[in-house]
């Protein structure tokens, strides 16, 4: 029987069941890990990376290598629509359960302070912000809405909080128990946290990429049950919780899980074991492996009639097919990526460039997303470049 290298972040239990075995293609010089078994604990049914990064690897990775840092291609600010839009519900569902604008509200992990921005909207005033980065710190303030530099694991100089928010932050957390010691210090005695994360039950049923939340920072797979079981060994108990769909963009859905918990004396700290999350998992595996296979088809055609290519797109999807498919037998000249964060780096020996520096290069374009192809499309065609256009997947 598998024995887990990380314990179970909920029950600190070992022995595991290992599902997949998930692999990645680093750039120079990235601090996470290139590959985790995905194992589902025997003892309370969690799923989770069974990673050897430690959480300051992975402070070091927000504080340096975070891709939120730019507002216009990364999540969590005010200016994509859709996201802004995902901001003020989650808001109007905080605002709606507290009922009290005067709270004093931390939102940890806050990005680019869209959420925060979306509460001010909504009347409240005390707010403020920590996430590793200082470049979200700056986009944040920018917005008006107090921020620091920080994170879970470091000290803060505020306490007594009404509320504090992680919303899509507890899934890139190592240390899940140590995250919540620190949470607890930071809050007044009747105060609310509030979680929100993707719904790893319903992953299965919102698959636009291949294995796509099986990546280098989403390293838990949360469903309620799971929730409950990790607040309930701190003492919190859940007042309210569901699950929800949010809109990432126009026809691109994904299901998110959240609850609102309270501190109390006596808690429950029984696990609950979660029957159904296991199998979701297997099942969203299963179905992603269909259509990894089917972009294997496909590419061996394209690079059989195109040894050269160009790579645009340097995401999670590209670092898997870059180890799993003929991706990683093909002769690319060059990586193109839209995120500044990204230029400059070294991808197997080659450089990652910003699409103005494509000029003189010919070659056929594989655009390597399926999330982002129509965007990066209408862009090629924007910039009047004649390379022929590879996509992953038939329109």
């Amino acid at each position: 029987m598998p024995v887990a290298f990380r314990s179970c972040p909920i029950c600190n239990h070992q022995q595991v069941d290992i599902l997949h075995t998930q692999q990645f293609e680093l750039p120079d010089g990235h601090p996470l890990s290139n590959g985790y078994d995905v194992v589902a604990c025997l003892k309370c049914g969690f799923v989770y990376a069974d990673t050897i990064v430690t959480q300051s690897d992975y402070d070091l990775f927000y504080a340096e290598h975070s891709k939120y840092e730019d507002a216009t291609t990364g999540t969590g600010g005010v200016e994509n629509p859709f996201d802004w839009n995902r901001q003020m519900e989650t808001a109007h569902q905080i605002a709606d359960f507290l009922q009290n604008p005067t709270a004093k509200i931390l939102d940890v992990g806050c990005a680019n302070g869209g959420i925060l921005k979306a509460l001010s909207r909504l009347g409240y005033k005390s707010l403020c912000g920590i996430d590793p980065s200082p470049v979200c710190v700056e986009n944040t303030r920018r917005l008006g809405v107090e921020a620091y530099i920080g994170s879970l694991f470091e000290p803060f100089h505020e306490h007594s909080f009404d509320c504090v928010i992680l919303s899509h932050t507890l899934e890139h957390i190592q240390d899940l128990r140590g995250a919540l010691d620190w949470i607890a210090d930071r809050l007044r005695p009747d105060g609310i946290v509030y979680l929100e994360t993707p719904d790893a039950t319903r992953y299965a049923d919102f698959i636009y990429a291949p294995l796509q939340d099986f990546n280098t920072e989403h390293i838990n797979h949360f469903s309620l049950t799971v929730l409950e079981n990790l607040m309930r060994q701190k003492g919190f108990a859940l007042m309210k919780g569901q699950s929800k769909i949010l809109t990432a963009r126009p026809q691109i859905f994904y299901p998110a899980v959240y609850g609102f918990w309270k501190q109390e004396d006596g808690n429950n700290t029984a696990l609950m074991y979660d029957k159904g999350l296991r199998k979701s998992i297997e099942k969203y595996i299963k179905r992603s492996i269909k259509i990894l296979n089917e972009i294997e088809v496909r590419l061996k055609k394209t690079l059989a009639n195109s040894p050269k290519i160009i790579v645009w797109g340097t995401g999670q999807l590209t670092m898997k097919l870059l180890i799993e498919t003929s991706l990683a037998r093909a002769e690319i000249l060059a990586f193109v990526d839209n995120n500044p964060i990204n230029h400059g780096k070294v991808l197997r020996g080659i450089p990652i460039i910003s699409p103005d520096q494509l000029d003189g290069l010919k070659e056929p374009i594989l655009v390597a997303t399926l999330l982002h192809h129509h965007a990066i499309t209408d862009q090629i065609l924007r910039m009047r470049l004649a390379n022929e256009i590879i996509l992953l997947a038939e329109e």
